[in-house]
């Protein structure tokens, strides 16, 4: 046996535990071909974890149990102590055991009626308090929608290198947009029944047949989606290719980008755009800004909504729920939140278009792909499959009967603006339309008969695009639509 100067050198250099196990199987407590509590400890697995963590609870709970029942066993054995004293000059066992019956049972029910009053207790205090966070906080949103509530982080160096407002509680979402907190709950919130809608829903011709569904915002979600707008939406960096709804950008700028007269011109439209964009790709868009999914969830309720059908129940007018939530056609931020949902798309295709010698833009859902004689022509088949996969992989359709190829021999056009000439201008139609209502206004005006507002208002405003596309090609047109308007 060594010395006890020797046993401390030994604890010091493994420490107590190792120690204390190596002596155990030393002298035969531990068997020594099975690891230690503590070796095991260290190298267990997560599972191991898991389950040694249930055991310990478990284990904790029995012990709490059994500590319970030697409690009431010692106060069980104090009273008949206390009856044996005051009855031991008597032999009536039935009246003792009637007394401890009688005592046990009062006890027993004054103790229910504690624990009873204690629950009530507890459960009012928690009903207040969860009220109070209620009214404190947003905790849910409408049902499907609130899975991210929970997570709270923001990254808030992200948000300051792309100079983004830091946002970490609804409360400072209500002030930067400008509207009450009440207001922020009541906008964000979303049921599958109402009976006020936030949007004024009609629908407009699209000039290809059909209709399109719009969907404004009223006035308070108006402001706030305009908010978003300026303050968050508008200072993310885009795409070169994207030319709709940015400042200092149009369907002008789009047309000049491409060479006049090309070779081979492609336009392609995707299938139902706006609506293709969900609740949840929105959230994804804010949370990549680095907003935590709780202030990501409320912007993405304020920027979508769901297709609605009225029904009259009992005299009063439901707007009942036909869709998930989706972009609006209609809100001020719909449009700056395509260009960056279609951001990762654009820089795809646009290298895609490099490769093979195309000049890509895109405004809103209308792609144009034009290619000049500099370069071999590719296969068009070919490259249509290869942005079809790209397309599809981005979550968009492209919708097959709006697909055209357009060679010189054809009116080449990009987002209405022709660029078959030398020069870009408008349709020979849309031209022939304005040349007649000049003609029209001309012999009102000479014959002494005013000129009707209306004709007023159409001219004045085809001469101002005539202008903004080519005022030195359409002068002549130009100066007659003056002349008239005088």
């Amino acid at each position: 046996m060594g010395t006890r100067d020797e046993y401390r050198k030994q604890v010091h250099q493994m420490g107590k535990k190792e120690f204390t196990f190596l002596k155990m199987q030393e002298y035969g407590f531990w068997p020594s071909h099975l690891p230690t509590p503590y070796e095991r400890q260290q190298n267990e697995t997560q599972e191991d974890f898991e389950a040694r963590k249930q055991l310990l609870e478990s284990f904790q709970k029995l012990s709490e149990q059994v500590a319970e029942a030697y409690e009431q066993k010692r106060e069980i054995e104090k009273k008949l102590s206390s009856l044996q004293k005051q009855y031991q000059n008597t032999q009536d066992y039935e009246k003792m055991r009637s007394v401890v019956a009688q005592e046990m049972m009062k006890e027993s029910i004054a103790k229910r009626a504690e624990k009873k009053a204690q629950r009530e207790l507890q459960k009012q205090q928690k009903a207040q308090a969860w009220q109070k966070k209620k009214s404190e906080n947003i905790l849910f949103v409408g049902r499907g929608y609130s899975s991210l509530l929970c997570k709270k982080e923001t990254d808030i160096q992200k948000l300051t290198k792309n100079h983004l407002p830091v946002i970490q509680t609804d409360k400072e979402l209500a002030e930067l947009l400008q509207i009450e907190y009440n207001t922020l709950r009541y906008l964000t919130y979303h049921r599958d029944v109402i009976t006020f809608d936030h949007y004024y829903r009609f629908d407009v011709p699209k000039k290809s047949g059909g209709t399109r569904h719009i969907a404004a915002p009223k006035t308070q979600l108006k402001k706030a989606q305009r908010q978003i707008l300026e303050q968050i939406l508008q200072k993310i960096e885009l795409s070169d290719a994207a030319h709709g709804f940015i400042k200092s950008k149009s369907i002008l700028t789009g047309a000049k980008a491409h060479t006049t007269g090309p070779d081979l011109l492609i336009n392609i439209d995707l299938e139902d755009f706006f609506p293709t964009i969900t609740f949840e790709r929105v959230r994804g868009m804010y949370q990549s800004f680095g907003y935590s999914g709780y202030i990501a969830s409320l912007l993405a309720m304020l920027c979508t909504y769901c297709e609605r059908m009225p029904l009259a129940i009992k005299g009063e007018t439901k707007y009942i729920k036909t869709s998930p939530r989706i972009l609006p056609q209609g809100s001020p931020a719909s449009p700056m939140i395509t260009n960056i949902i279609c951001k990762t798309m654009d820089k795809r295709i646009y290298g895609l278009c490099q490769k093979l010698g195309f000049t890509y833009t895109r405004y809103a859902d209308d792609m144009s792909f034009s290619h000049s004689g500099k370069n071999e022509e590719p296969a068009i088949g070919s490259f249509l499959n290869s942005l079809a996969k790209i397309i599809e992989s981005e979550g968009f359709h492209i919708k097959k009967e709006k697909t055209h190829i357009l060679r010189k021999n054809n009116r080449q056009y990009v987002t209405g603006i022709v660029i078959n000439h030398n020069q870009i201008g408008v349709p020979r139609k849309w031209v022939k339309t304005l040349r007649a209502s000049i003609y029209n206004a001309e012999k009102l005006k000479n014959t002494g008969t005013p000129v009707p507002n209306q004709t007023k208002q159409e001219i004045a405003g085809k001469i101002t695009w005539l202008k903004t596309v080519n005022a030195v090609r359409y002068e002549k047109m130009i100066q007659k639509g003056m002349a008239v308007l005088k």
